[in-house]
């Protein structure tokens, strides 16, 4: 599994969505990661600010995929915070395509 089958999962396309993030148009993880942080800073935090209103929206199964995004994108510690220091044990509600995504943007080849 790649990045394409990453980007491709349905949990990474609608966090994307609702991040208002096109991961459609990345071509790789370093374009995922300058993208991502292209459009925060463009924005002034965008993506990560938007990202801390999803937090009371997501499912305990999707929360661990937008941290695992910000992750890949490297804002780690902006998915701590999100997590509030839980990123682990948040990992146990984590199944199917969007334990894939998790585990696919963690290796990131």
């Amino acid at each position: 599994m790649d990045f394409n089958t990453w980007k491709a999962l349905d949990p990474v396309e609608d966090i994307a969505r609702k991040l208002g993030f096109d991961v459609g148009s990345c071509q790789g993880w370093q374009n995922y990661a300058a993208r991502f942080q292209a459009a925060n800073d463009r924005d002034v935090g965008h993506m990560v600010k938007r990202a801390k209103e999803l937090v009371g929206v997501l499912s305990t199964g999707e929360l661990p995929v937008l941290q695992a995004m910000l992750h890949a994108a490297d804002f780690s510690r902006q998915a701590d915070e999100i997590s509030e220091e839980r990123t682990w044990r948040r990992l146990d509600y984590t199944h199917g395509d969007n334990a894939t995504a998790v585990a696919l943007a963690i290796m990131r080849q």
